[in-house]
């Protein structure tokens, strides 16, 4: 008898373990390490796992059989395996979500419940009402989801009606995968002259009549004769046009064995047509040569290079140069970008160079788009990847080069759910897995990855000057305080504002307006009592929205009508209080009623689609002022707008949180990077009422060092990253008493092995959202601490703390390097 061999299977749960499988006989020559499985998991359920280890050892329990084996070939490399521990160890989560997060959905379906009726059953007692719906329901279909007897039946927990009823063998269960990849099929036309002479009476039969059939042939025919081919494949949907006909015409056809019906795959990527792939590269300034030969020096040398270029430096000129370089290496290139920043623009741009060459992936595209990229990878016929954060798990096998561009994007950071991972770090630890080279650009590097360049863990490169040799933009500040005192503002505008869109509009170039805050007002006010409508599932103030004439909460989405009085003091004088873009967009279009405007925020770009339309109506000028949130800010290149209006600053820079100055900064410049980009310089203009704010004067003179050095050191002498961890335990409940009791338990738990370096419990800004409340506990230790030791410690008091009942419902998040 052959020795038995067993599989370690890791699940997409949220487990730390794999687990234990004997591989049938038939399977041992078939099954690899990386394959997808399927297996038997609890009672009832099917999942879909990965193979990550093959052998002979015999647990001391009677493991299940693998099911199936769905590939024959490797799905899931070992070096993605690596990747996967990594994060799991980095970022306290377990193995099995991170394989949720890098996988698609429906390349690991797992099986949901079928019930089905049994129509031979012998039961003959008596039956509720609600068992015989669920009995009606079931017999007229074959087979039916636990939801879908939920919606049909109105019955809004049915397991226990269903658990009776299988008791009582009136119904059975089986299982069905859901979520499996199907590919997209075309429905083809094959047609063979042989087929003529195969059946000439049938086709003289044909000829004789004058019918659609005819025709039909008689087009085929044509086309065989017109290419030189005795054969000819063409979509259904061609021929019926073209001739006029319907599908009976097609399947009569085939009936008469005159031609075949076929459904062939076809890719649900989209390609780009007439595009030259092999076209000569862009022509780099003297400034980027030399930006781009110290790049190649660092990577001769197998460091990480940060690449500081100014804005419209031509930071994406030199990516191009690099992709191209690793092309001919026959390398493989992953470039990341922000979900905010991937837009068709530069899209469009990879691909007028790379073509076909260019596959895109990121969240907004369907489970089946993404498996089909994932599969284009895996078997090598994409090399170039432009994706979002989440393109770092793709299967790369010969991985040449990591893009992070924005890379102080706080975009990059997963939030929710496990594994919340930085993409950029991430792209550090997969360029030392595939011994890549790895290049992380910005106008405004994150104060970490500045700090890692001077620590000499990475090259830093810098360009200084715009494309072109154009100006940066000149920017000046208008006191907010001082108009208001002399009542000159217009709106919410300042008059040195309004000439200058006026000025600009004149010359028909285009403006900017960037005010990070969506809706009308951010909450409304009772002028007698001081009343503020709040959220009734969240504590925060409800934002108030014009066009929707609603006030909606910004965490939950929960919407309520606007009020006509007070429900508390019954006072009519409700006021709004603040602005956002809806209410920018109102009072410009009053003063400038010729303009053409638009809006870019969440409320009008909710879609892909909505957002690129505004993108390319603003890109083609048929608009001429845009005002946007963070949107604006990012990955956009528009050669007409010579003038940008920041017209709140100072909420970005008191915003409480030790990142406030950095982002504030960030923002600033970038957003005022978007003017003068072609031949003239641009303007930009900054409404704050605190014009000799240090952070102000720094985006005045685009001095980013001077920033850097009074960030780093403040970060230094109040124990902040990069020179300390940090680490963010989120604790939630829906019960408040439960919550804090928890909290403080496990504060003075951790308090017993990590001191003083634990700080907390306190609440967050907003420490209720959908009616569960929230807690933080923040830990900070220093870089020379074993950190591996610190969060096993951290996992193991956390995982102490709800195995006590009275503490099993409360939600732990950990959340490692928060941004």
């Amino acid at each position: 008898m052959q020795n038995q061999i067993f599989a370690e299977i890791l699940l997409p749960l949220p487990l730390n373990e794999t687990f234990t499988y004997i591989i049938p006989e038939e399977f041992y020559a078939s099954l690899k390490v990386g394959y997808r499985v399927l297996v038997n998991f609890g009672k009832r359920k099917i999942y879909t796992g990965i193979v990550v280890d093959v052998h002979g050892q015999k647990p001391d329990f009677e493991p299940k059989p693998i099911l199936s084996v769905i590939d024959n070939e490797v799905f899931v490399n070992t070096k993605q395996i690596e990747l996967w521990r990594w994060i799991a160890a980095y970022y306290c989560c377990s193995s099995g979500e991170v394989m949720n997060a890098a996988i698609p959905g429906n390349l690991i379906p797992s099986s949901e419940h079928n019930f089905f009726y049994i129509s031979d059953n012998t039961y003959e007692g008596k039956l509720s009402k609600s068992e015989l719906r669920i009995i009606d329901y079931l017999q007229a279909r074959n087979g039916s989801g636990l939801q879908e007897i939920i919606s049909s039946t109105d019955i809004k927990n049915p397991v226990k009606i269903i658990e009776s009823l299988e008791e009582k063998e009136i119904i059975s269960f089986g299982q069905k995968l859901k979520t499996i990849y199907k590919p997209r099929l075309k429905n083809i036309v094959y047609f063979n002259t042989e087929f003529i002479e195969n059946n000439v009476k049938v086709y003289e039969s044909i000829l004789k009549q004058n019918s659609k059939q005819k025709v039909i042939i008689d087009y085929l025919m044509n086309l065989c004769s017109t290419t030189g081919n005795n054969f000819i494949q063409i979509e259904e949907n061609i021929v019926l046009k073209e001739n006029n006909a319907l599908k009976s015409s097609l399947k009569s056809l085939e009936d008469k064995n005159l031609l075949l019906l076929k459904k062939i795959p076809v890719s649900r990527i989209s390609e780009v047509k007439g595009t030259q792939e092999n076209i000569k590269g862009p022509e780099l300034t003297e400034f980027q040569k030399i930006a781009y030969e110290n790049i190649l020096k660092a990577f001769r040398q197998n460091e990480p290079v940060l690449l500081h270029g100014i804005t419209s430096s031509g930071k994406t000129e030199i990516y191009i140069k690099l992709i191209e370089q690793k092309l001919k290496e026959g390398k493989e290139i992953l470039y990341l970008l922000p979900e905010i920043a991937l837009t068709s623009q530069i899209i469009e741009r990879l691909r007028k160079y790379f073509g076909n060459k260019v596959g895109i992936y990121h969240s907004k595209y369907s489970y089946n788009v993404r498996s089909e990229v994932y599969k284009s990878v895996s078997e090598g016929k994409v090399k170039i990847v432009l994706g979002a954060r989440s393109a770092v798990f793709l299967p790369f096998n010969n991985l040449g080069l990591i893009i992070v561009d924005e890379e102080h994007e706080s975009s990059y950071k997963q939030f929710d759910p496990d594994p919340r991972y930085n993409a950029r770090d991430m792209a550090i630890v997969l360029s030392n897995i595939h011994k890549a080279n790895v290049i992380l650009g910005s106008a405004t590097p994150s104060v970490e990855s500045y700090f890692n360049s001077a620590m000499e863990k990475y090259s830093l490169v810098e360009l200084n000057m715009r494309y072109g040799n154009v100006n940066l933009p000149h920017i000046v500040t208008v006191d907010l305080k001082d108009a208001y005192r002399r009542k000159i503002m217009n709106g919410h505008f300042h008059p040195v504002l309004l000439q200058n869109i006026r000025n600009t509009l004149e010359k028909r170039e285009q403006v900017i307006l960037f005010q990070n805050r969506r809706g009308y007002s951010p909450y409304i006010e009772c002028k007698d009592c001081g009343w503020v409508p709040h959220c009734k599932n969240c504590n925060v103030s409800l934002t108030y929205h014009k066009y929707e004439n609603k006030l909606v909460c910004h965490y939950c989405g929960d919407k309520v009508n606007v009020y006509d009085k007070c429900p508390v003091c019954s006072g009519t004088k409700l006021t709004t209080k603040g602005f956002g873009t809806e209410r920018i967009e109102d009072e410009i279009l009053l003063i400038f009623p010729e303009a053409r405007i638009a809006r870019l925020d969440y409320d009008t770009a909710s879609s892909r689609k909505k957002y690129e339309k505004i993108l390319h109506d603003f890109e083609d000028h048929n608009l001429d002022i845009l005002i946007g949130t963070q949107m604006v800010t990012k990955g956009l290149d528009f050669g007409k707008v010579s003038l940008v209006g920041i017209l709140n600053a100072d909420n970005m820079l008191n915003f409480p949180d030790f990142r406030a100055f950095e982002r504030a900064f960030q923002l600033m410049l970038q957003v005022s990077g978007r003017a003068g980009r072609r031949e003239e310089q641009g303007k930009v203009i900054i409404q704050t009422y605190d014009p000799e704010h240090p952070v102000i004067k720094y985006v005045i003179s685009n001095d980013y060092k001077s920033l850097y050095d009074s960030q780093i050191q403040e970060r230094e002498l109040f124990r902040y990253p990069p020179f300390w961890n940090f680490i963010v335990l989120k604790l939630k409940n829906k019960d408040k008493e439960k919550l804090y009791k928890a909290a403080d338990i496990l504060v003075c738990e951790l308090k017993k092995d990590l001191y003083e370096r634990v700080k907390g419990p306190e609440e967050p800004l907003i420490n209720k959202i959908n009616n569960v409340y929230i807690l933080n506990i923040h830990i900070r230790f220093e870089k020379k601490i074993s950190a591996s030791k610190i969060k096993e410690a951290i996992l193991d008091k956390c995982k102490n703390l709800k195995l006590q009942k009275e503490f099993s419902t409360i939600a732990i998040e950990v959340d490692v390097d928060p941004m």
